[in-house]
């Protein structure tokens, strides 16, 4: 026999198996055991080299599949998994991937997550095409799989333990998994899928639509999605696998995935500077719909590298704004139609996303790439995006579109700033955004324009291409002019202000145009308007912070432009036809029509100062400057003469000067005194530098100044009679036109006795204008025509003559005499023959009027003295050594004055005698002139031996101990040396002068100090070489001298009045007062004490002179000690600010290169200070507060470490400063020094340096001398301090988180302000959880937690060690809340961030817990309830059941609801916190948890619900848990506690309605859970009655019911049911017996192997008496809903009637119902008297009494109607009789009454008739038929009356049924 072949070999094993598996393919039990030993072997024959093998196999292969179709057989799985793995054959693959398939859902859970490993190793190195069906499997198998809790070792293993320690593999699911995120499906299968391709859906779907289609045994998807979704959030994969999974997520609708999703990129760590991630999240952003765009999107603004990928952004920003559809909705809404566009809403979100995006890429793009190439599109697709809102009006103004509107015009300001542009772009996008903000209307959206603009000027810095500034100017002169009107609705001029300043040059003529237009251009300009524009104008804050040379605008350029030619862009309509005034071409008002002529004197004004500044060349422009201008040209000479020479220093300055002059002389002479006030000053300031050349075209004009002169307000008639003098008196004039000015001028004033009101007023301008034209004539030429002047003296009145005038016109006329004198103009009668005659008249008509005058402090009447001096009679000249004479008279009167208070009085005394004695030698009197002179012979020169006699007697007055003498004796010496330095006389006495200005230094007074400060820098200026190192030693043994002494008689003043007082309104001011106070006292000694006091405040009066009006200057030229350094240092921050000023320029003086003496001297300079921060005087501890402030600011700490610890100590010492002002400055240096230690800790983290700085610092500030004093300032600043260093410290903390954390703890309760500890002891129970709430929020938002949170980031292994006591200590002895609540979140952070490291401990705290949990106060409790369910995480296994155990007890031995309370609080966490470990431990927790939510207390009872529901919730589980459950209630009930007893036999009964309500949808009855719980329910029912023990009759029928089995074979078990329902039934409880009744016949319809219904009867009829109880107290109840109603008697009543009615035998009403009828009629009659004659009263039943009226409607016709139809299902009646019963019932259904009761009511009772009369119809013979038949013809007659009157259609129908039935 030949031997076979191996390919027939094969066919025969094939076909051995193939009749194998038809012998047994009828036995499922049989064929499973075979497919499990030969299925693989058989499917690898699919992979035989013959073909005729692979087709028999296939065969086999075809017709197994009917074969295993019985849900009972289950196919070797994980034998063809690893075939599957094995196999190189593709249809191996197949087959075993069918079978698979097949069988997978078929395995228990336990198999199924086996096989998990299996499946997912190597299916990323799987290039077959099955490999879809394998993920597929996967997908079902992940149902099965228990993830262990984040974090712990399970989960750190899981990934190895999976199968996922390939990352191909992992790289591989992940993916998948990811993009099953992405799939959507409907009924018909997968749909579009956005960010899935075609491929990617036939992967996840199979191609099969049954795949995802539950119902066909294919995958749920929603829930797939959970799973795949916690998988991945798992430890089996890295972040980086899952962080574009995650993103899916995220963005899912499902929250229950969105949350995980959120929850994984929160904890990611992938970096999002990787470019292929970023180009991955870019790529997925222009797939996926708008949500995933958004999450994208917030990723991305994260990036700072996704910023250089310039054509993704562009493409994103495209994709989101321009697109207007989009394909599909973005949520994963399975099942639903697709939408064509996203939501208004969605959108909107997407656009917020984006522009976020955009602002980040804005901010960092320009420094990472070329932003130019992204910055000019984006911003042209936002000008498209707001343009497509509606431009510049938006079509739509929702709060979305206004934000969104409102951020791209942001983002534009922003991208702009770092963007290069073309000129034609930067000008077009400028023009663009003026527009959007002169003509949106939307409030919000406008501030985002102006910041956007703001930024905007950036783009046009200058200096700038000329075309592109033209173009500009004109953009910005626009919006400038533009009136708000039309389309415009709001004023653009901020903006074009703020752009002219910003983006033009200052000398652009054009900006400061602008300026002055914003500033006056317009009635009521806004206040911005006009502050932006005066800073144009303004050169020192333009260039503020520019270093380069300052530009000033070309004055005639500006000159031409304002007053010559009309600006270019100003439209010639707006200056030709201006409102209020007519111009032509030449005028100056060219540009200035209608409301703008208000800043024409803008303009003139302007122009005028930078002609000055011009000038000036030498002039430094610092803050102030215009003050210091004003100052210099009115009163320098040299500033003067230089403006004057520049005036003539060119030919071409005449004719631009002219124009200015002419403009200003124009404005002068309008009548608006705004326009015509600045323009007046301008013109005097000008003309009195002008040439005679350059006035002479307005000479002719000075009669037009007449109303200027004549005008009512007083300066501007001074300015008028100014102008006047100097154009009238010019030397063109003719005599006859100065004859004709001067004539009109007197014939005003001619008027002056009788002048009142403007009249007077133009008498006082017309007597200034004539003293002003007299004296320039004498000033224009020396040689003046007599007549001018000859007639003075009876034009002009005596001064005597006009006392009894107002003040105004005297003083106008002392200042007309001033000026005549000045020039040496006689104004006296020539004198007769008594000289003495003469000087009498002077005398007695102009020195006494002026000296009373003088007396009053008017300056003008001392003025007037002192030039009536230079003007004296030549006979007074000879005489000048006479000292009777007018010169020593005036002099006299003027000495006289020391008395007055005010200081510039004295100044211009000062002035007076300077001009009395030097004449036109002092630099005061030449001031006068104003106009080009010729000659000098008008000058009179000084007096020589009158100066010498006057310095004589100041150098003596300034050694007097009065004080107002003192003072004005200084202030005159100092204005004669100012004015006549450069005389012999003065230049001989400066040593003696120098000596008086050292001794005013002392003076208390600072405007002496000040005076004698200037004073002596005049004599160093003037002096010799000599004279100046004299001065110097003066001031360095003034400043370094230990004290200033004092020289003192009794008038001496020492102090100023009331800074002693001594009581009764008196102080102590002057020597003389000390001394008697001392002899009052009887103590001398009070003497050197207030000497010293007074000695003291010398010194500093003297130290802060120093520095004043360069006085430092002095010293900076000598040899300075070192030792003055640190004296000099600490002076510097003295708090005298004069002090503090003066030293602070002698400094800068002294010290060339500050940090060069610092570094030198800073040993010695710290040490000063450390010792004189202690000192007596309140002073130097202040100065040296902020001296060591100064002094270690921006200093290396090597430098200041050996004093680092000394300097905290005294720093914190101070703070505690009896001065405020002391402590103050403690606290900035505290704050320095904690804000350069915590710089240094964030600059430097761990170096050295923060080291050694923290070494020194933390230890001192936890000491008691820090954080730990008794000072509450030294102690709030040094937990401020450590609160920063624990922000910033690091690593550099942890040999200190175990000190600080305790402490900071401990601070949480101390911090707390008192008030809460106030309000809190008289707050109710109420008010006082509240407060408890408030407080734990204030806990968790204090920046003490921030710090504690900060210092527990570095905790590590060996900090834990330290940490771990000193916590459980803190935690033990805490006694404040707040500590307490601050210590549950310390253990919550450690349990959660640094699980490992506490680990070890957590057994040790867990048990803490277990009192601390238990606080008295709820938040505390709660918070450690939380903590504990944080560290069952990490603790033992024996610490958790332990713990678990602990409270369980607790509970069960609580005494009070609170303590429960604190129970339910923990098991709760557990619950929410740590469910994984809750699960764990479920054996346990569920049962308590189910007891707990039947307890009494209702905050315990919802506290357990809530942790009920969420792990179980169902009556399957309760089923699952009975032997526990059971447990616990046995031991409630054996407690002592009353609410215990009663959760324990509420919880048992509803498990027993659980177990019976399992029964009902298994359909079988657990026989064992009945017999279990039956002892405890039994023991439950026969508690005494409580609230709520009805809950446990509810179950006890059904329970009676599914225990049939037990009674009918335990008759002894029958029985005891039976005696509880009767026992129940008869408590006395009026409450609980209308559901004992209830309970009573429902045992009764359960037992249908007992008869009920006598003892029913019997136990119920008493309470079916509804007749009044006299005795009965009246109970006010609520009513529930189920009682209808009815009152509580009512109730019982109805309980009563329905147990009848409703407890017959089902089976003889069954075999007999109309006798079962009658028996439920005999007991429900029991109370009617008809019984006692052994009749039913069947026509009147009791029930259907009146008092019943309620019951029957409300239940009786529902109820009956019941009876009647179970009674009419019954057997017919084997005898005839027994329907007459029905006649009861008919009369119970009130048919007479047919219209009573609701719609419902009504259809009940419709109901029961027609059960009635089938009832009646079935059970009818023959005879009774007959005997029946009047009642059923008067039923008949009531039905029809009722469905006459019936109005309900429902109801009709019935009686209509009830008729047909009555009819048969």
């Amino acid at each position: 026999m030949s031997t076979p072949s191996t390919e027939q070999r094969e066919l025969d094993l094939v076909e051995k198996v193939d009749f194998r598996i038809l012998g047994v393919s009828n036995n499922e039990e049989k064929l499973q055991q075979l497919l499990k030993a030969y299925l693989p072997a058989l499917l690898l024959k699919a992979g035989s080299e013959h073909a005729s093998v692979r087709n028999k196999v296939i065969v086999i292969c075809q017709r197994l599949n009917t074969f295993i179709q019985p849900p009972g057989i289950v196919l070797p799985v994980a034998a063809l998994l690893d075939q599957y793995k094995a196999a190189e054959s593709p249809l191996i693959k197949h087959f075993d991937l069918i079978f698979i398939q097949h069988s997978v859902r078929r395995l228990e859970p336990a198999e199924r997550r086996s096989l998990v490993a299996k499946t997912i190793r190597g299916i990323g190195s799987d290039p077959g095409a099955s490999v879809a069906n394998l993920f597929n499997v996967l997908l079902r198998l992940l149902g099965d799989l228990k993830l262990p809790p984040r974090g712990s070792k399970e989960d750190a293993s899981l990934r190895e333990d999976i199968g996922l320690a390939d990352p191909k593999d992992a790289s591989f699911v992940a993916q998948w998994l990811g993009k099953l995120l992405l799939l959507r499906t409907n009924a018909a299968g997968a749909t579009a899928s956005p960010g899935l391709a075609e491929s990617d859906i036939t992967f996840l779907t199979l191609a099969k639509p049954e795949t995802w289609a539950p119902a066909a045994k294919g995958l749920n998807l929603p829930e797939t999605r959970i799973k795949v979704v916690a998988f991945l959030a798992s430890g089996a994969f890295t972040d980086d696998e899952r962080f574009i999974p995650a993103i899916y997520a995220a963005a899912s609708s499902d929250f229950r995935i969105s949350d995980v999703g959120d929850d994984m990129l929160k904890r990611s760590a992938v970096s999002l500077e990787d470019l292929a991630l970023v180009q991955k999240l870019f790529q997925a952003h222009s797939k996926l719909p708008a949500p995933y765009r958004i999450r994208i999107l917030g990723l991305l603004s994260k990036s700072e590298i996704s910023t250089t990928l310039t054509d993704e952004i562009l493409a994103a920003f495209r994709q989101n704004v321009t697109s207007q559809a989009e394909s599909a909705d973005a949520m994963q809404t399975d099942n639903q139609p697709s939408g064509k566009t996203a939501s208004g809403l969605e959108q909107t979100k997407v656009h917020r996303a984006l522009f976020e995006y955009i602002n980040w890429v804005a901010r960092i793009g320009p420094n990472k790439t070329d932003f130019s190439k992204i910055g000019p599109p984006v911003i042209s697709l936002l000008r498209d995006f707001v343009q497509n809102q509606g431009w510049p009006k938006p079509e739509r103004q929702s709060l979305d579109d206004i934000t969104l509107r409102s951020r791209a015009y942001e983002t534009i300001g922003i991208l702009a700033k770092g963007t290069s542009m073309s000129d034609a772009e930067r000008l077009s996008l400028a023009g663009w955004m003026f527009r959007s903000l002169s003509e949106d209307p939307t409030p919000d959206v406008v501030v985002n324009i102006d910041g956007a603009l703001s930024g905007l000027t950036s783009m046009f810095k200058a200096p700038d291409d000329l075309q592109v500034q033209n173009q500009l100017r004109a953009i910005l002169l626009t919006y400038m002019n533009l009136q708000e009107e039309g389309d415009v609705v709001r004023s653009a001029r901020h903006a074009a202000t703020k752009w002219a300043n910003s983006c033009l040059p200052f000398s652009d003529i054009h900006a400061r145009w602008i300026d002055i237009l914003a500033i006056a251009g317009r009635r009521d300009e806004r206040s911005d308007v006009v502050e932006e524009g005066q800073k144009g104008l303004d050169p020192w804050t333009y260039y503020a912070n520019d270093e380069k040379s300052r530009v000033l605008p070309a004055w005639e350029e500006m000159v031409q432009a304002f007053f010559k030619e009309p600006i270019s862009h100003l439209s010639t309509a707006a200056w030709l036809y201006g409102r209020g005034m007519e111009v032509d071409e030449t005028s100056v008002f060219v540009n200035f029509p209608g409301d703008a002529i208000f800043a024409f004197p803008i303009a003139v004004d302007y122009c005028k100062r930078i002609l000055f500044l011009t000038a000036l060349k030498d002039f430094k422009v610092e803050p102030g400057w215009e003050r210091q201008l004003a100052t210099l040209v009115q009163s320098d000479m040299a500033s003067r003469q230089t403006i004057r020479d520049y005036f003539t220093s060119s030919p071409d300055y005449g004719q631009s000067i002219s124009i200015l002059l002419r403009a200003a002389f124009e404005g002068m002479i309008r009548e608006d005194a705004k326009v015509a006030d600045r323009c007046a000053r301008a013109f005097v300031d000008l003309a009195s530098f002008s040439p005679k050349i350059i006035l002479e075209p307005l000479v002719s004009r000075s009669s037009e100044l007449l109303p200027l002169v004549t005008s009512n307000k007083r300066d501007i008639r001074a300015l008028g009679a100014k102008a006047f003098g100097i154009l009238a008196a010019h030397p063109s004039n003719s005599a006859e036109s100065i004859a004709n000015s001067k004539a009109k001028l007197v014939d005003i004033t001619k008027t002056m006795k009788t002048a009142v009101g403007s009249e007077l007023n133009a008498v006082e301008g017309a007597f200034l204008a004539l003293s002003h034209l007299v004296s320039r004539l004498v000033y224009y030429s020396a040689e003046t025509d007599g007549s001018v002047t000859s007639d003075l003296a009876q034009i002009l009145p005596t001064l005597d003559s006009v006392s009894s005038a107002s003040i105004s016109t005297q003083e106008a006329i002392f200042e007309a005499y001033s000026q005549i004198w000045t020039s040496g103009t006689r104004t006296i009668p020539e004198a007769g023959e008594a000289n003495t005659d003469l000087n009498a008249y002077i005398s007695a008509a102009f020195i006494e009027p002026l000296v009373i005058h003088a007396k009053k402090g008017n300056e003008k009447a001392i003025t007037a003295l002192g030039r009536l001096a230079i003007s004296l009679p030549g006979m007074e000249l000879a005489a000048e050594n006479n000292s009777d004479g007018l010169l020593d008279l005036i002099l006299e009167k003027l000495y006289a004055l020391y008395e007055l208070k005010q200081a510039e009085v004295h100044f211009a005394v000062g002035e007076a005698i300077t001009a009395a004695i030097a004449c036109w030698d002092a630099e005061v009197v030449q001031l006068t002139v104003n106009v080009q002179t010729e000659k000098n012979s008008y000058r009179i020169p000084k007096r020589p031996s009158r100066i010498t006699a006057v310095l004589d007697k100041l150098l003596v007055d300034c050694k007097t101990t009065k004080p107002s003498l003192l003072k004005a004796s200084g202030i005159w010496l100092f204005c004669i040396i100012q004015h006549c330095s450069h005389l012999p006389e003065i230049q001989s006495r400066l040593r003696q002068c120098q000596v008086a200005f050292m001794r005013l230094l002392s003076a208390r007074d600072e405007l002496v100090q000040e005076t004698a400060s200037r004073g002596l820098a005049l004599v160093y200026e003037k002096g010799d070489p000599e004279l100046k190192g004299e001065l110097v030693r003066d001031l360095v043994s003034a400043f370094t001298g230990s004290g200033t002494q004092l020289k003192v008689d009794e008038e001496t003043e020492l102090f100023e009045a009331g800074a002693l007082p001594t009581g009764e309104g008196k102080s102590v001011t002057s020597y003389k007062d000390i001394m008697n106070l001392a002899n009052e006292v009887g103590d001398q000694s009070l003497v050197y004490k207030f000497m010293s006091l007074a000695a003291n405040a010398a010194t500093w009066s003297t130290r802060s002179a120093f520095g004043r009006f360069g006085l430092s200057n002095i010293l900076s030229e000598s040899e300075i000690d070192p030792k003055l350094y640190p004296k000099l240092y600490r002076y510097r921050f003295d708090p005298n600010q004069n002090v503090q000023r003066s030293m602070n320029d002698i400094w800068k003086a002294l010290v060339k290169d500050s940090n060069v003496v610092l570094e030198t001297h800073f040993d010695a300079i710290m040490k000063d200070l450390l010792k004189s921060i202690l000192t007596k005087e309140w002073r130097v501890r202040e100065a040296s507060c902020a001296a060591i402030s100064d002094l270690i600011s921006g200093r290396p700490f090597q430098k200041y470490e050996p004093y680092y610890k000394d300097i905290w100590t005294a720093a914190l010492k101070v703070l505690d400063d009896v001065k405020t002002s002391v402590r103050n400055a403690a606290l900035h240096l505290c704050i320095a020094l904690s804000t350069t230690l915590v710089r240094q800790l964030e600059q430097s983290g761990s170096t050295a340096s923060a080291t050694a700085m923290m070494n020194e610092a933390l230890p001192f500030l936890l000491s008691d001398k820090g954080i730990e004093s008794g000072v509450e300032d030294v102690k709030i600043f040094s937990t401020i301090t450590v609160i920063k260093i624990a922000k910033s410290g690091g690593k550099s903390l942890n040999p200190y988180i175990s000190t600080m954390v305790p402490h900071l703890l401990g601070i949480l309760s101390t911090i707390e302000p008192e008030a809460i500890n106030y309000h809190y002891q008289r707050a109710g129970e109420d008010n006082k959880d509240k407060i408890d709430k408030l407080r734990s929020a204030m806990v968790s938002q204090s920046p003490i937690s921030e710090a504690i949170e900060n210092c527990l980031r570095s905790v590590d292994k060996d900090v834990m060690s330290q940490l771990a006591p000193k916590l459980e200590e803190t935690i033990k002895t805490a006694v404040g809340m707040p500590t307490k609540i601050g210590c549950s979140r310390v253990l919550n952070t450690l349990a959660t961030s640094h699980a490992g490291d506490f680990g070890p401990y957590s057994a040790r705290f867990l048990q803490l817990m277990e009192k601390q949990a238990l606080d008295r106060n709820d938040e505390v409790s709660q918070g450690y309830a939380r903590a504990a369910a944080y560290i069952i995480r990490v603790a033992p296994d024996e610490a958790r059941i332990r713990f678990v155990e602990r409270y369980l007890k607790l509970y069960l031995a609580s005494e009070d609801e609170a303590r429960r309370q604190k129970v339910a609080d923990v098991v709760l966490a557990l619950s929410k916190i740590s469910p994984d470990y809750f699960n764990a431990l479920e054996g346990q927790l569920l049962p308590f948890a189910y007891l707990g939510k039947h307890d009494t207390d209702e905050y315990v009872r919802k506290e357990f619900e809530e942790v009920w529901s969420k792990h179980a919730g169902s009556n399957l589980t309760v089923t699952r848990y009975i032997p526990e459950i059971v447990i616990l209630v046995q031991k409630s009930l054996d407690t002592a506690q009353w609410a215990l007893k009663h959760a324990g036999a509420l919880s048992i009964a509803s498990a027993v309605a659980a177990v019976t309500g399992a029964s009902d949808l298994t359909g079988q009855v657990n026989i064992e859970n009945i017999k279990a719980v039956w002892p405890v329910f039994e023991k439950s029912l026969a508690l005494k009655t409580f609230d709520g023990k009805e809950k446990l009759l509810e179950p006890f029928p059904d329970f009676v019911s599914k225990s049939t089995t037990l009674w009918q074979k335990d008759a002894q078990f029958g029985e005891q049911l039976k005696k509880i329902a009767i026992r129940e039934a008869k408590r006395n409880n009026d409450d609980y017996r209308p559901h004992a009744f209830r309970c009573l016949w429902r045992f009764a319809a359960a037992r249908d192997d007992l008869e009920m219904l006598p003892e029913i009867a019997k136990i119920v009829t008493p309470h079916l008496d509804m007749t009044e109880d006299e005795d009965a107290m009246e109970v006010d109840k609520p009513r529930s809903n189920k009682s209808r109603g009815l009152d509580p008697k009512s109730q019982t009543a109805w309980a009563a009637i329905e147990a009848v009615a409703k407890g017959y035998n089902r089976a003889k009403m069954q075999e007999d119902p109309l006798s079962e009828l009658k028996e439920i009629v005999r007991a429900l009659e029991e109370n009617a008297t008809a019984i006692s004659k052994g009749a039913l009263n069947l026509e009147a039943p009791y029930i259907a009494r009146a008092e019943f009226d309620i019951i029957r409607r409300a239940y009786w016709y529902e109820c009956a109607g019941e009876l009647l139809e179970t009674a009419g299902k019954g057997a017919k009646a084997r005898s005839d009789g027994g329907l007459e019963i029905l006649k009861w019932y008919l009369a119970t259904l009130d048919l007479d009454k047919a219209e009573n009761g609701t719609e419902d009511q009504r259809l009940a009772r419709t109901k029961a008739v027609g059960a009635l009369l089938r009832l009646w119809n079935k059970q009818a013979s023959q005879g009774e038929e007959s005997t029946m038949a009047p009642t059923r013809k008067l039923t008949k007659a009531a039905i029809e009356r009722a469905l006459r009157e019936e109005r309900s259609a429902d109801v009709q129908l019935k009686w209509k049924e009830c008729m047909a039935l009555i009819s048969e």
